[in-house]
């Protein structure tokens, strides 16, 4: 099985990019990975601080786009030149703990069904959002490992995936093509990636057993009325596309459906992670709605998966 990993850079060398390439280069199965490396068109000396990777790592493509392409733009470059069986996209704020690439694509290998597969992270709006207690990179770190290293390889079925890292098997990618440069500078479109990718008959899932950190926010951190002025655009055109009926989950529904499946799996009598499982009823707890009565209904079904679960 050869890997690809796409790796977009734009802007804050130092604060994004430089520590994900690092991890990369860390990991034992380096070498044996195509690492494409995308800076989109950056306006500050990324581009030169990419310079000098390409110069200390020949194995490594460097590809300098001359503007902003957007994030799909910018992915779509890198996939373009991938060879991979497996394509995983990284944003340049993750941090890819040792050994976790591979664990995660080597699912897209074993299943003919999986079209992409993400980890869990410490930030996430979906399915792949756990709970971290740490304020500190290291111990998010620590904690996203003590998950993913509590209890063997699990799987469960996701709506859909934030690229902020994700493996795509070859055969998703030839059915359903590249990326949607519609939604300009980003948001949405890997929501729309995962329904295009869903259409054309393959599954979504979460790797229990894989962590990424991911910091979150560094691209449009410091642009929030731009960003609060893409996401309603972006997700009008996902409407467009995809139909008024098309649901957008909050982050404690996309936990509540990972409980609702631990439970069906201990139903069937399947070993399920007791520490997996007590860390995402935290993080029910700790995301429930401000509003008293939602609050109440909301915790009313945490407390009903609960008692599936045989959790005290």
């Amino acid at each position: 099985m050869k890997i690809s990993i796409v790796l977009l850079s734009y802007n804050n060398f130092e604060e994004t990019t430089k520590g994900c390439f690092e991890s990369l280069v860390r990991d034992p199965d380096f070498g044996r990975w195509e690492v494409i490396v995308v800076d989109n068109g950056s306006e500050d000396d990324t581009a030169g601080q990419l310079g000098l990777l390409q110069a200390a790592y020949p194995s490594v493509l460097f590809l300098f786009n001359k503007s902003n392409l957007g994030f799909a733009g910018g992915i779509n470059t890198g996939i373009r030149r991938a060879g991979g069986d497996v394509v995983v996209l990284l944003n340049s704020d993750t941090v890819c703990p040792e050994g976790m690439i591979r664990r995660l694509a080597v699912y897209c290998e074993k299943d003919e069904t999986l079209g992409m597969i993400g980890p869990v992270s410490n930030a996430a709006g979906n399915e792949q959002a756990i709970y971290t207690n740490s304020t500190d990179f290291y111990g998010k770190i620590r904690e996203g490992l003590e998950y993913a290293n509590s209890g063997g390889q699990a799987t469960l079925d996701a709506y859909r995936l934030d690229f902020c890292c994700v493996a795509i098997a070859r055969k998703a990618i030839e059915k359903t093509g590249l990326l949607d440069e519609g939604f300009g500078l980003g948001y949405y479109e890997d929501f729309d990636y995962s329904l295009r990718v869903k259409e054309k008959g393959f599954r979504l899932c979460v790797a229990e057993d894989v962590f990424i950190y991911h910091r979150g926010s560094a691209a449009f951190g410091r642009l929030p009325c731009e960003a609060r002025q893409l996401l309603r655009r972006n997700k009008r055109r996902i409407v467009e596309k995809h139909g008024t009926t098309t649901v957008f989950p909050h982050t404690r529904e996309c936990n509540l459906s990972i409980l609702a499946q631990y439970a069906e799996k201990k139903g069937r009598g399947d070993a399920v992670s007791p520490y997996r499982i007590l860390n995402r009823l935290e993080h029910a707890l700790h995301d429930r709605p401000k509003n008293w009565v939602k609050r109440w209904r909301y915790l009313q079904r945490v407390r009903a998966v609960t008692r599936q679960l045989d959790v005290d």
